[in-house]
């Protein structure tokens, strides 16, 4: 199962804006609409007709979340309706705790590996959200790719906004899956005590 997941922002009620977000070096990602979440970007690029998939997003319950969960909730459904997915249950809530504390980031990272199986393809946003919830959430996508079987990670987008002065925003949209394989990587080389790391990682980045 394709699974996706993302944070909802924390920007008050009406200030999450739309931006047309240009790909920077994964045209799958490219998407030709103005959204508020990145990871529409993923689940239009990625995503066959009449495929079924199944959208998470972490969520503390405050009315402005609220409200931006409606917005992901309606880009997600014009999305489905554009490429006839199949999305039973809509946006899934993942709830996340008010404080930013190691007990609260543990709970988060134990509901997240509570929603992924064996087979899955695992898709995530790393946009928005605190720095300790956006690192539990690649957390638990790693910990899936280590230990639930066949399980995949196909990609980890970032949108970036950008604010040129006395000219419209616009958004980027980055591939950071690489990220992710990096890390992996590091962790293997250095269960294995190799010499020589440094020169291995660069020859793998230059292929």
């Amino acid at each position: 199962m394709k699974k996706f997941f993302t944070r909802v922002p924390l920007q008050p009620k009406g200030k999450l804006d739309k931006y047309l977000y240009n790909s920077k070096g994964n045209s799958k990602l490219q998407i030709n609409k103005q959204i508020s979440f990145p990871i529409i970007t993923a689940i239009n690029g990625y995503c066959e007709d009449n495929e079924e998939i199944e959208v998470y997003a972490i969520i503390n319950n405050t009315e402005a979340e609220l409200y931006n969960y409606e917005i992901l909730c309606n880009e997600l459904g014009e999305i489905i309706k554009e490429k006839n997915l199949i999305c039973k249950l809509g946006v899934q809530k993942i709830e996340a705790d008010s404080e930013q504390d190691v007990i609260a980031q543990t709970n988060l990272f134990q509901r997240l590996i509570d929603v992924v199986d064996d087979n899955d393809e695992l898709f995530a946003c790393m946009t928005f959200g605190t720095k300790p919830q956006t690192t539990v959430m690649q957390m638990a996508i790693q910990y899936a790719y280590r230990i639930k079987k066949n399980t995949s990670i196909s990609c980890m987008v970032y949108g970036e906004i950008v604010r040129p002065e006395g000219k419209d925003w616009y958004g980027n949209i980055y591939d950071m899956t690489a990220l992710v394989q990096l890390d992996e990587l590091v962790n293997v080389l250095a269960v294995q005590k190799v010499d020589n790391p440094k020169d291995i990682i660069r020859t793998i980045l230059s292929v």
